[in-house]
């Protein structure tokens, strides 16, 4: 009989364990996945979700179910995400609040986005812009600055959700301009441009692909994009000045993460599967209709790049209060 010394035992078992750990890799998925979008259904976010969940399904062999769990600052959906296993079955469409605002200004936040989730990929940009009631005489976002600068508390102007990178930039401008008006949150773009049009607020904060339909309907009317270059679905819109420290800036981004502890393999599968499910031509064309610029970084790319935003983003909630916007 061969007899094995300590060392050769412990590496046959490692070897075996190995082995094993990328059998149950290769062979997932088993069951469904759980696509949780913490927006309500109807936005622009929801509509990249559910085109992912058609895409990605078919490419996996198995159905990705979308989950909609709207409000709380996205803190109720993403909270559900992380009750379930990191075994790759439950993935999290996360934005800037949920990724790296919400742990600045939500006291006794029940989840610490990193290390507690960890990124597929960076998905797109997510552009903004401030529309209005489309029977205000305003034209622009300067004329609106004047306005409320001649009406003070006259104004309120609504964002999707509280604490996201719309009331961040609003609430900023708002402060570095030394304007007064009111910010209304709401639980996402479908109620606030209801009250909008019902003449209940004056102009919204808004991700440009969920509201560029009433736009498109004379439901409301556009003043300004939000960044500082044009948007091609809108290119004489007035744009900001991207170093102006008085422009109303807001930059933000939509990421697929998934549970930390997650195994690797199947970290990398996902990402090469979401890849060419956005890469494929059909879903190019959504993502340009909604205004999406695609990005589609690789995990470690993305978790750099998810770093340096919550460090951008602590430092402007550092600066802004929003308890008193």
């Amino acid at each position: 009989m061969i007899k094995f010394s300590a060392a050769v035992k412990a590496a046959i078992a490692g070897a075996s364990l190995l082995s094993a750990s990328f059998a149950v890799h290769a062979a997932w998925p088993e069951r469904p996945l759980r696509l949780v979008v913490p927006f309500p259904a109807g936005g622009s976010y929801d509509i990249v979700a559910r085109t992912l969940s058609q895409k990605l399904g078919k490419r996996l062999g198995q159905p990705v179910v979308v989950e909609n769990i709207a409000g709380g600052a996205t803190v109720p959906g993403v909270m559900s995400a992380l009750k379930d296993k990191a075994e790759g079955y439950t993935l999290l469409l996360a934005s800037d609040g949920s990724l790296n605002i919400n742990q600045y200004v939500i006291k006794g936040l029940r989840y610490n986005p990193d290390p507690d989730l960890t990124p597929v990929t960076i998905l797109s940009t997510v552009p903004h812009w401030i529309v209005a009631r489309s029977d205000r005489k305003e034209g622009s976002l300067t004329d609106l600055k004047a306005y409320i600068r001649s009406n003070p508390g006259k104004v309120s102007i609504s964002i999707n959700t509280v604490a996201g990178a719309a009331h961040l930039g609003l609430a900023s401008w708002k402060q570095s301009n030394g304007l007064d008006f009111t910010i209304v949150p709401y639980r996402g773009s479908p109620p606030a441009l209801a009250d909008l049009i019902g003449g209940q607020t004056d102009a919204h904060v808004d991700v440009i692909g969920s509201s560029a339909a009433y736009v498109t309907d004379g439901k409301v009317k556009p003043l300004a994009t939000l960044q500082g270059h044009a948007v091609t679905q809108f290119p004489r819109l007035e744009t900001q000045k991207a170093d102006s420290p008085d422009a109303l800036l807001v930059r933000a981004n939509l990421a697929l993460v998934v549970r930390t502890g997650t195994p690797q393999p199947i970290i990398e599968r996902l990402y090469k599967e979401v890849k060419s499910s956005v890469e494929e031509p059909d879903f190019i064309a959504r993502l340009q209709s909604l205004a999406y610029e695609p990005v589609l970084s690789p995990p470690a790319q993305a978790r750099k790049f998810l770093q340096a935003e919550s460090a951008r983003y602590g430092a402007i909630a550092k600066a802004v209060n929003l308890d008193a916007n």
